[in-house]
């Protein structure tokens, strides 16, 4: 059986790449699984000072949830969003490298990392509203921090995918570069990152994350969570996920 995530370490750098190239690397709960263990066991101090994730290939980063595998799943969107923190509490930087397409939960993935280095043939994105869903409020607020309200309702409301430039524009990524300079760009990146003091690496991370990140309180997540759930259950995401299985434009209903 084929291993869903390869994990590389050399010289403090580790590399996480997502392996379902045949999937465009499409988050299912096994990925999303091996993600959150991958990440839960890196240490501060440790032989990791910096991790890279990507996707196998060229084709894409990841091409958001495979949605066929998170909907059968009773808790499927919960795990996702589990990998997704598990990236953010992950003690090293983590720079995502960008190939292909980063979209949907795959954009939500790339945000989730400290630093995005993209291709400039790439495309970004994130379009629940295609398919009818509300998505994560957790989500939804780290985008704000890091793009700003505006471009977060442009992000949401349209559901476009982005060129890598105007990705850039937006703040949604740190660097555009040619896709032959997308490997050697990271990794050069990754080095001088590296080569820092990785305790004090994993402090500032620490420091940055509990600025960033306030909580709300226990009513207002149970609110947020019941808007969340309930949008799976409704007449437009069944049409929206039928839709994208078979390529055509959904007919929403507003039920």
């Amino acid at each position: 059986m084929t291993d869903v995530l390869l994990v590389e370490k050399k010289d403090y750098i580790c590399t996480v790449s997502i392996n379902r190239p045949e999937r465009r690397n499409a988050l299912n709960p096994e990925v999303a699984r091996v993600l959150m263990d991958t990440f839960g066991s890196i240490r501060p101090g440790g032989d990791v000072r910096v991790v890279v994730l990507r996707g196998v290939g060229e084709k894409a980063f990841c091409a958001g949830a495979d949605l066929g595998a998170v909907i059968g799943e009773e808790d499927g969107g919960n795990v996702l969003q589990k990998a997704i923190d598990s990236v953010i509490a992950c003690p090293c930087p983590v720079i995502a490298m960008i190939y292909g397409y980063a979209v949907g939960a795959g954009c939500d993935l790339a945000a989730s990392c400290d630093i995005r280095i993209i291709a400039d043939s790439a495309r970004i994105g994130i379009n629940p509203v295609k398919l009818g869903l509300v998505y994560s409020p957790k989500s939804i607020e780290r985008f704000i921090g890091l793009i700003g309200i505006g471009c977060t309702k442009e992000l949401f409301f349209t559901g476009k995918f982005f060129t890598a430039q105007r990705a850039r524009e937006m703040g949604l990524v740190h660097y555009v570069v040619p896709a032959d300079e997308l490997l050697t760009t990271t990794y050069s990146l990754a080095q001088e990152i590296a080569e820092n003091a990785p305790l004090a690496l994993g402090g500032m991370k620490s420091i940055i994350n509990k600025l960033l990140y306030s909580k709300l309180s226990p009513d207002e997540e149970a609110e947020m969570r019941a808007i969340v759930e309930s949008s799976w259950k409704t007449e437009d995401v069944q049409e929206g996920v039928k839709a994208f299985i078979e390529k055509r434009k959904a007919e929403f209903k507003g039920k």
